[in-house]
């Protein structure tokens, strides 16, 4: 049977859950309590929004279930991730708050030994994302760093809760394309703990801070002027902050340019919100739904706005990711028919084309998003 039938059979399946999935969620989630399980430690951007959402989100889903936060930071939300996918129950009732940098670890298997990522991120069930996201570097005012020429000429110190969090990757990443002499501190407790370092002058910098939660946690340092922000990490520049450079445009060189690029695609992911494999469909269903809902509810938005609190949502149809090629089962998925049914629908998609380059046709469409290897052609 083609992919594109299967394709079609499934969204015929979630048509029919999403039909029965309001009577039947209220029924299961009457006097439940939903429990959202953040990434990264109390006091963050992460932690923030998820602690906003549970304010509101019960009164959107059938049955109106409590709803509870809990913190379980380490590895950038590898730790979290682990456990929704592996412990958590699935029932509807478990939801992760994850950093968006960790769904790419079991492919770049930056961890350890590459083997610390024990899920498939294309088998987690994508609810949706609060915002998309633009990353910062940010300097303290007393430091004498005023432009990413200054960075360039000396050595500039930066914080970190671990190398895949988007504290570890950028700094990084500003290094090997823009010949900057960053130096990551690790170890430090979240965002909360990095913030309280640039402020003591533990540090000079935060690279890779999302500018949501420096305006809704930080934002009086923004009004006194305690930081200074040199440079962005996004597709585009923030309507908020159109005088500063993005990370992209800092350099000459195509390749780093394409890297910074790629690189800064995670941030369309913002901060998403998952649950565990093999829920059932209706629980999803009705998860998804509510979500919508309230990201374009006014009182929701009238709340986020007086917090300060930015709100860009991305549902689940945007987060499309296939394999053209599975090096497991060796099954080949019809990209183009792939390509056409998001299309319908005006969302991004990735596509993961490492097994598959130089041995079979490529998307004719193309993907939002690719993923090539060298070392497989």
């Amino acid at each position: 049977m083609k992919t594109f039938n299967l394709l079609k059979a499934a969204s015929c399946g979630l048509a029919l859950a999403a039909l029965a999935a309001p009577a039947m969620a209220a029924d299961f989630y009457k006097d439940k309590t939903v429990t959202i399980t953040v990434g990264s430690s109390a006091g963050g951007g992460y932690d923030g929004y998820a602690r906003f959402l549970a304010q509101h989100w019960g009164k959107f889903i059938p049955g109106n279930p409590g709803f509870i936060v809990k913190n379980m930071p380490g590895a950038g939300s590898l730790k979290a991730t682990n456990h929704l996918y592996n412990v958590a129950p699935r029932d509807g009732t478990q939801i992760g708050a994850i950093q968006n940098g960790v769904v790419f670890e079991p492919l770049f298997k930056v961890m350890g030994k590459g083997r610390e990522a024990k899920f498939d991120a294309q088998k987690l069930n994508w609810i949706g994302a609060v915002t998309k996201e633009i990353s910062v570097m940010v300097v303290w005012h007393k430091t004498p760093f005023k432009s990413i020429a200054d960075v360039r000429n000396a050595t500039v110190r930066t914080g970190a809760s671990g190398p895949t969090t988007s504290y570890g990757v950028y700094p990084r990443l500003m290094n090997a394309t823009m010949g900057t002499n960053i130096k990551v501190v690790m170890g430090y407790n979240g965002t909360s703990g990095i913030t309280l370092a640039l402020e003591r002058g533990e540090i000079d910098a935060m690279t890779g801070w999302d500018y949501s939660s420096v305006a809704s946690r930080k934002g009086q340092w923004l009004k006194d002027k305690k930081i200074r922000i040199l440079v962005q990490f996004g597709n585009k520049r923030h309507p908020q902050m159109q005088n500063v450079p993005l990370a992209s445009e800092l350099t000459t060189d195509k390749l780093n340019r394409d890297v910074l690029e790629l690189i800064a695609a995670r941030q369309e992911i913002g901060r998403p919100y998952v649950a565990p494999p093999d829920v059932p469909a209706e629980s999803i269903a009705a998860l998804r739904s509510s979500f919508n809902t309230m990201t374009a509810d006014a009182g929701f938005l009238k709340d986020a706005n007086k917090r300060r609190i930015e709100v860009h949502p991305s549902t689940a149809a945007e987060a499309v990711a296939v394999m053209a090629a599975n090096n497991e089962t060796g099954v080949l998925t019809d990209v183009d028919a792939v390509a056409g049914l998001v299309a319908e629908h005006g969302a991004a998609w990735h596509c993961d084309s490492v097994q598959a380059l130089g041995r079979v046709p490529l998307a004719s469409a193309g993907p939002t998003y690719e993923t090539l290897s060298a070392h497989k052609v």
